[in-house]
């Protein structure tokens, strides 16, 4: 693997940029959410996929584009703390990104987020995207990674671990709360109806089923975050980056966007020469 001064498109220079564009192609967006997440800072759910982001990049000599941390939030607009931008903003606003990046030269666009109603944005973006440029880019639900890698057999613990992990990987363990005023223990239950229910979960996931907002701040992750001692923080957050990196170990990321090269090509190859007089065009005149 080649190395880098850094992996993060905006802290590189042009010349690092045109360089890394003779060998490769790929980049991973991480976008996410400012919102109210227990006592963790309120961008958790960006720094979180960044990290993730970072360590798939390194397997596959990619790139990451980051700082895009303002996209749906789900229930939470109920707190001061939570920014809100609608999934229509945000799919326009990542589906701007997605034309730039590939006018850049990035043809393999790996969107990850690890907060649960981002494929309301990622999945309605991509698809549209492919429709207008045929260029299948690509979305990783981090969640559902590591359910898949739970079913492997790999042991995880909960995602806060994953979180804590995810400040150490990005050199950002000071922006946690070490305070042990603010301490509280794990989430104990909900005051929010969805949660009452099964009807909804049933038959959707629980962000695309139905309508509403929590209740309680602490209806979403519980007060969980904050930390007693500095102490405790190094050991869980340097517990946490081991996890996020055995589960990208276990992703088989090199796999991973061959296989988005081989349904580039299938689509360039096969579909179009037999299909172009009837797949959709919208932006484009002709195929």
């Amino acid at each position: 693997m080649t190395e880098m001064r850094t992996r993060f498109l905006a802290k590189m220079t042009h010349d690092e940029v045109v360089e890394y564009r003779k060998r490769n192609d790929i980049i991973f967006v991480p976008f996410g959410t400012v919102e109210v997440h227990g006592t963790f800072p309120l961008d958790v759910e960006q720094t979180a996929p960044e990290a993730f982001a970072l360590c798939m990049a390194e397997k596959v000599d990619g790139l990451v584009l980051g700082g895009l941390p303002y996209f749906f939030p789900g229930a939470s607009p109920m707190s001061p703390g939570t920014v809100q931008m609608s999934v229509e903003s945000g799919m326009r606003y990542l589906k701007e990104i997605a034309h730039s990046l590939l006018n850049q030269g990035f043809r393999r666009q790996v969107y990850v987020s690890m907060h649960g109603p981002a494929f309301l944005t990622a999945g309605g973006m991509l698809v549209d995207f492919f429709d207008e440029t045929k260029v299948p880019i690509a979305y990783i639900d981090i969640s559902q990674a590591v359910r898949y890698v739970k079913e492997q057999g790999l042991q995880i613990g909960d995602h806060n671990d994953l979180f804590f992990g995810a400040y150490e990987i990005l050199g950002k363990k000071d922006e946690l709360v070490v305070d042990p005023a603010v301490f509280a223990g794990p989430k104990v239950g909900s005051d929010t109806g969805i949660d009452h229910f099964s009807h909804f979960r049933k038959y959707a996931h629980p962000s695309g089923s139905i309508g509403f907002y929590f209740v309680r701040p602490e209806d979403h992750a519980g007060m969980t975050g904050a930390l007693k001692t500095v102490e405790e923080r190094d050991e869980v957050c340097a517990k946490g980056a081991r996890k996020i990196r055995e589960i990208v170990d276990n992703m088989d990321m090199p796999g991973y966007v061959e296989a988005m090269r081989y349904v580039d090509e299938e689509t360039a190859k096969v579909v179009i020469p037999k299909y172009a007089d009837i797949l959709p065009r919208n932006k484009y005149s002709k195929l």
